[in-house]
């Protein structure tokens, strides 16, 4: 009985942190130019801004459509747009170029990569779950833009990074597609997986 007390209780939570901020209007939607390229890695920087505390929630994703997915992420709540622009935002415009993006189109990439990677036996970055609410009222279907996935050859195509655990992702895809469907390129420190 005490179990579910606690559970009811927990339900009648008002919604905090980046829950919250999935009401507050988009302050800034951003992605990185060349992101439809294949095998490219496409960045995407979404912020909400508070109507009453001028707070600024933001999102950064490294988003890989041609294999992982949403493979990297971080979100971080900022006192005003002033710190926004100075973090966040300064640091995502200084590894690789923006431009403002439509909120559909973005949401659309990162709905395609999520599913994409998914079939593979891949998972989202865990700090995915709390930009994910940034998404919220983003009509993905609404978006006509066509969202390519696998590498050039439309098969999974991984490129290395250099926090990738490449035997495991290696093995994964193995298993998922089978050897020979699948593409890899590995970074100079990296072993050869087989």
């Amino acid at each position: 009985m005490g179990k579910q007390k606690k559970g009811q209780a927990a339900m009648a939570k008002p919604p905090s942190g980046f829950a919250l901020a999935a009401k507050w209007p988009l302050h800034e939607v951003m992605l990185s130019q060349g992101w439809n390229k294949p095998a490219a890695l496409a960045s995407i920087l979404v912020a909400r801004r508070s109507i009453m505390t001028n707070k600024v929630a933001a999102g950064l994703l490294l988003v890989d459509l041609a294999c992982l997915g949403v493979k990297s992420a971080q979100a971080k709540l900022f006192a005003g747009p002033a710190e926004y622009n100075a973090g966040l935002r300064q640091h995502a415009l200084h590894v690789q170029p923006m431009q403002p993006a439509d909120f559909d189109l973005v949401a659309k990439i990162v709905d395609t990569a999520v599913g994409y990677a998914a079939g593979l036996g891949f998972r989202p970055d865990p700090v995915f779950a709390q930009v994910q609410h940034l998404l919220a009222g983003a009509n993905p279907a609404a978006c006509t833009t066509p969202v390519p996935t696998g590498g050039p050859e439309g098969k999974p195509f991984f490129v290395s990074g250099p926090y990738d655990d490449v035997p495991r992702i290696i093995g994964q895809l193995t298993r998922a597609v089978g050897e020979g469907n699948f593409n890899y390129m590995l970074g100079a420190g990296d072993l050869d997986p087989e």
